[in-house]
């Protein structure tokens, strides 16, 4: 039987960039994405028993760039309950011994961060406590982050223009070539105002959301692009477009 295995990824390539251009689909999902928030859809799901508040889809694109890129570090900013945390170190840990993973929060809770050291993960994950916009708290990070590491960083703290614009900006500097930076809740600059989710403790509308962030971002640097591919199977989710791949 010939080897069919390049072209298989060829087609779903292919599959996944024409789904993501599909305006029609894209409406149906964030109709769909609007009624799913009536039942806190994004935080039912829970990775070895925290809550991961991600949406399936992201779970698995998540780890397929973790499988690919095979990271040394990945960055997290905004910890919530720590289950994303604990699925990164779960995968990294099926694929190397050393890692580090290191989560900021400016305001962790206690029992969040006790749920996070009872995994048996805890050892390779380090929690920084602060904003991850303050240039102390960036310093912190970049101390344990050694020379020669891949690095990914995924950005889901506070979902302000302006907050995910700079921490665009700094943290930027930490992706290695071909690894990302992600940015969390970018659906939120194709949604119209009576679209976007309300049940949240701070309410973002399209034009003070991350998507509007990583516009003007991407407009300044040119190391990095929307990788179409990936996101277009990111169609029904909360971070659409927000795969920013790191190309030189």
């Amino acid at each position: 039987m010939k080897d069919d295995r390049k072209k298989f990824q060829r087609e779903t390539n292919l599959q996944s960039y024409k789904l993501g251009k599909n305006k029609k689909i894209l409406n149906e999902s964030i109709k769909f994405i609007k009624t799913l928030d009536y039942y806190d859809y994004s935080y039912l799901w829970t990775w070895f028993g925290l809550p991961i508040i991600q949406n399936p889809a992201e779970i698995l694109v998540n780890q397929e760039i973790i499988f690919k890129t095979k990271p040394d570090v990945i960055v997290e900013t905004g910890i919530a309950r720590g289950g994303s945390l604990v699925f990164y170190a779960s995968i990294l840990s099926l694929l190397k011994k050393k890692f580090k993973i290191i989560g900021i929060d400016i305001n962790l809770r206690r029992h969040n961060r006790d749920n996070i050291k009872k995994s048996r993960y805890s050892k390779s994950i380090k929690i920084i406590n602060g904003s991850s916009t303050d240039n102390k708290t960036f310093f912190k990070i970049k101390k344990l982050i050694s020379k020669n590491s891949k690095v990914l960083v995924i950005l889901d703290s506070d979902h302000s223009k302006k907050h995910v614009y700079d921490e665009c900006r700094l943290y930027s500097s930490l992706v290695t070539k071909n690894s990302y930076l992600i940015v969390a809740d970018t659906m939120l600059g194709f949604m119209k105002k009576n679209q976007t989710p309300k049940k949240r403790s701070s309410i973002w509308y399209k034009g003070n959301e991350p998507m509007s962030a990583a516009k003007n971002f991407l407009k300044e640097n040119k190391n990095f692009k929307i990788d179409k591919s990936l996101n277009g199977k990111l169609i029904f989710s909360s971070s659409y477009n927000g795969y920013l791949k790191r190309i030189r």
